[in-house]
C-alpha cells in the first residue's frame, strides 16, 4: 500500500525532471517475442527472414530500434501512441499524428518488407523496425497518456529503489522470469500454455488499432497503482511500493501481452512472406527512411 516518504520527496521530484523516455520492453522481453514468433512462422516466411537477416533471427534483433534510437531521433516518437485519459479509445487525431507513433509505424514498415523495389538494406530494417515495434505496442503503457509520458512521471518505490511505473513494466516485472530462463526458454514456456485456438484467436485479424485498445483497457483496470494525479505537487508525496501483491496480478497480464504480440508478429509476417503484400491497412503517415541505401 502506499506511504508517506518525506525522505524520497526530493527524489520523486527530481525524477520527474528528468527526460522522459518511453523505453520498451526490455531486451529480455524483446527477445521472448522474437522466438514465441519464430515458433510459428511459416516455411516462406522462416525464408524470407533468413534473406533478410542472414545469421541473425528475430530474438537477436528484438532489441535494434532502441540501439539507433540516439542515432535516430526521428523514430523516437515511433515506439509509442498516446491516448486520452478520459476515454479508452485514441481519438483520430492520436493514430494519425504528422511525427508517427507505434501504430503508423507497424502499418508502414511492413509493406517495405517485401517491397522489391527496396533494396535489401531498407527491407530488413523495415523487418526489424516492425519486430520492435509489434513489441512495444503490447507493452500497455506504451499506449499510455502523454500527461505522465507513460508513466514515465509515476515514481514508484521497488526493493528499496525509486524508480517510475514505466520503468518497472519495461524491466523488473520480469525479474523472475529473467532470474531463472533464456528468453528463449520463458518463450517455450509460454507458447505451450496458450492453446493453438487461441494463439489462432489473437492473430486472425489485423486490427491494430484493436491491439492498441486491448493494451489500454489495462491503464483503466487497475494497472496504476495510485490514482493518476500531479506527483510534483506542493504536498507530501504518497509513493506506492510495488511488492509481490502487485506482481502477482500483473505478471501473467504481462505474459500474456507477450504471447499475443509472438502471435501476432509471426501472422503479420507469414502474411506477408505468402502474399507478398501487406495485410494491413495504409499507414496514415510517412514514416522516416533509411539513413542509408544499398542499391
Amino acid at each position: 500500500m502506499p506511504i508517506h516518504l518525506k525522505n524520497l520527496r526530493c527524489l520523486a521530484l527530481l525524477l520527474l525532471l528528468l527526460p522522459a523516455l518511453a523505453w520498451p520492453w526490455s531486451r529480455y522481453g524483446h527477445e521472448v517475442v522474437g522466438h514465441l514468433a519464430m515458433h510459428e512462422l511459416s516455411p516462406e516466411a522462416r525464408a524470407g527472414v533468413i534473406a533478410l537477416l542472414g545469421d541473425d533471427n528475430l530474438a537477436r534483433i528484438g532489441s535494434w530500434a532502441d540501439e539507433v534510437r540516439s542515432e535516430r531521433p526521428e523514430t523516437g516518437p515511433l515506439h509509442y501512441v498516446n491516448g486520452p485519459t478520459d476515454a479508452l479509445h485514441p481519438r483520430e487525431e492520436d493514430f494519425a499524428l504528422a511525427q508517427g507513433n507505434v501504430y503508423s509505424a507497424i502499418l508502414g514498415y511492413a509493406p517495405r518488407i517485401v517491397d522489391a523495389e527496396l533494396s535489401v538494406t531498407e527491407r530488413a530494417e523495415a523487418l526489424k523496425f516492425l519486430v520492435h515495434f509489434m513489441g512495444d505496442l503490447h507493452q500497455p503503457l506504451h499506449a499510455g497518456f502523454a500527461e505522465d509520458r507513460g508513466a514515465n512521471r509515476v515514481p514508484v518505490l521497488y526493493r528499496g529503489e525509486l524508480i517510475n511505473l514505466h520503468r518497472y513494466w519495461d524491466n523488473e516485472i520480469l525479474d523472475p522470469h529473467r532470474e531463472r530462463y533464456r528468453a528463449s526458454e520463458l518463450a517455450a514456456i509460454l507458447y505451450h500454455r496458450h492453446s493453438d485456438a487461441e494463439r489462432t484467436a489473437w492473430a486472425s485479424e489485423f486490427d491494430v488499432r484493436a491491439w492498441v485498445v486491448e493494451a489500454r483497457a489495462y491503464l483503466f483496470n487497475g494497472l496504476y497503482p495510485l490514482p493518476r494525479r500531479d506527483h510534483g505537487g506542493d504536498g507530501d508525496e504518497a509513493i506506492m511500493v510495488l511488492d509481490d501483491s502487485y506482481r502477482e496480478v500483473w505478471l501473467p497480464v504481462a505474459e500474456r501481452q507477450l504471447a499475443r504480440a509472438g502471435a501476432r508478429l509471426a501472422a503479420g509476417l507469414n502474411a506477408l512472406f505468402e502474399a507478398g503484400d501487406s495485410p494491413y491497412p495504409e499507414a496514415p503517415v510517412t514514416i522516416p527512411r533509411p539513413l542509408v541505401s544499398e542499391r
